[in-house]
């Protein structure tokens, strides 16, 4: 419901500035509400789920770059942009971690010292 008045918000006060890969689609109003900048928006193609924005696109969201973010070159070097998992069935949990159920034996790799003991 939230997202259909954002639509609605949309439409009557945004500009539609252009929209990334995953289909989230960026606007801006010059409306400054209380401020100097203008209020810039997106509207999320799948779930509200923020790491799923591209991070120029988050700069340009947050007023640290002005110009609008074009179809950047890909590197061979960079990741494709995955959503955080915390918290969720597929997160990552370490070896050792209280709630990953592949509980392995560990090996003891020392021994306690005992006050006292004879060898």
């Amino acid at each position: 419901m939230k997202n259909f008045f954002l639509q609605i918000y949309s439409y009557l006060n945004g500009e539609f500035i252009g929209k990334d890969q995953l289909g989230n689609k960026y606007y801006k109003s010059n409306i400054s509400h209380g401020t100097k900048k203008d209020k810039r928006w997106v509207l999320y193609k799948k779930n509200e789920d923020p790491t799923n924005i591209d991070p120029s696109w988050h700069a340009w969201l947050h007023h640290i770059i002005d110009k609008v973010p074009d179809k950047k070159k890909e590197y061979y070097w960079q990741k494709k942009i995955t959503p955080n998992l915390t918290g969720s069935n597929n997160a990552y949990l370490p070896e050792g971690h209280s709630l990953n159920k592949k509980k392995k034996q560990q090996k003891k790799n020392y021994e306690p010292w005992v006050p006292h003991k004879k060898k």
